[in-house]
């Protein structure tokens, strides 16, 4: 069975190593896969070619090959419109991730295509919209091959990695603050900091990896004690009691109630035990297999019914990419309002440092100038005295037997 996935965009962050995973497992069980996404970066160029899947870039609606293909695992809709108007023989799955425009389920094909859930979260989010496509809960794959322990976990913990493309800078340098109290080095990989195809090496030198998402699973998988933490808040250690629910939240940092502030950062961080990594492995080993993934979706792609013609598809396709487009924009413009936000904040800081910086200088001279005053001032008090007057025949007498 020859495979293509498809997604809106191929950058470099969960959704595209979980396609690149996929379709390595995939071509482990003799499936021939190529993956199309309609804008891709360099750093997700890279990350296919270091695989050696083929990647095309472009509309789907002008997709080369594509009677070449006979099953399609789609994460986004407008190319599962767009190849449902150019193929409606081909049977299709859908594999959503979370709550973006993009990532909702082509709902309008006829039948509705199987909905492949990674987590609880999503999963609830997704029986709850109209038509309520059929859901198939599957796991977050692992590639536990790739993903594996290499350097034995320190008895006392030296090395943080944050592994995050999303984490705050106030919630970071909260981490940095506790991990210097505590003498724990912090590393970072993600936006804002080092990207990297491979973070392998990285992970195999840390012996706490705070994470999310995928992040999270991938630190468990090379024997890390692990830590979700992130910009929607965390659950702390992923132990064999705290699995259950951090896995079924899709280790996002809402599966509890706890609230992490500083104090309980610190004292999390403190209690670590090396045989938290060794736990996170074989949980990871246990539920998460990329190869039993990978079966679970060749049964799916066997299983799925092939959509109904229509000639509103494309029409369909072409109003869910508009609509893409402007969150994009939105977000886009968002984002450099907060940096223009972010900017005057710095520019006053360093106003009010300055201001502060200018006020203790001019503090210091006057104390300097006090300090000058008064022992003038003292000097003045003994010259003028009486008894400094009366020993002046003396201090003459002195001068004079030096002098010879």
């Amino acid at each position: 069975m020859r495979i293509l996935i498809t997604q809106a965009r191929f950058l470099l962050g969960g959704t595209e190593t979980y396609a690149v995973t996929v379709a390595e497992q995939l071509e482990w069980l003799g499936h021939p896969v190529k993956i199309h996404a309609g804008t891709a970066s360099d750093a997700g160029r890279d990350l296919v070619a270091s695989r050696g899947i083929e990647l095309s870039v472009g509309p789907a609606s002008k997709l080369a090959g594509i009677d070449d293909v006979d099953a399609v695992i789609a994460q986004d809709a407008a190319c599962a419109y767009a190849l449902a108007s150019r193929r409606p023989d081909l049977p299709q799955i859908f594999v959503t991730h979370g709550f973006a425009p993009i990532e909702r389920p082509a709902a309008a094909l006829e039948p509705a295509p199987s909905v492949v859930v990674l987590n609880d979260r999503v999963g609830d989010h997704m029986d709850a919209i109209a038509g309520r496509p059929p859901l198939v809960r599957l796991r977050q794959p692992i590639d536990i091959d790739r993903f594996r322990p290499g350097n034995a976990s320190r008895p006392k913990a030296r090395r943080v990695l944050v592994l995050s493309n999303y984490l705050p800078a106030d919630r970071l340098r909260m981490l940095e603050e506790v991990c210097a109290e505590l003498g724990l080095e912090v590393s970072r990989l993600g936006d804002g900091a080092v990207k990297t195809i491979d973070p392998r090496p990285e992970l195999d030198r840390a012996d706490i990896v705070v994470g999310y998402g995928r992040s999270a699973l991938e630190g468990m998988s090379m024997g890390r004690a692990t830590y979700v933490w992130d910009r929607a808040g965390g659950d702390g250690w992923v132990t064999p009691e705290t699995y259950a629910a951090i896995e079924a939240d899709g280790f996002s940092g809402g599966a509890t109630d706890l609230v992490i502030d500083r104090e309980r950062l610190r004292a999390d961080l403190a209690g670590y035990r090396p045989e938290l990594g060794t736990l996170g492995f074989d949980l990871v080993r246990k539920h998460h297999s990329a190869r039993r993934h990978a079966e679970a979706l060749v049964e799916l792609l066997r299983q799925a019914t092939e959509p109904r013609p229509s000639e509103h598809y494309e029409t369909i396709a072409l109003l869910v990419r508009a609509e893409a487009r402007a969150v994009s924009r939105a977000e886009g413009a968002e984002y450099g309002s907060r940096l223009l936000l972010a900017e005057h904040d710095l520019q006053r800081d360093r106003a009010e440092l300055a201001e502060v910086a200018r006020e203790e200088e001019v503090a210091r001279r006057e104390e300097e100038t006090a300090r000058r005053e008064a022992v003038e001032a003292k000097l003045a008090e003994v010259f003028g005295s009486r008894s400094w007057r009366a020993m002046e025949p003396l201090r003459r007498l002195g001068a004079r037997v030096r002098v010879r």
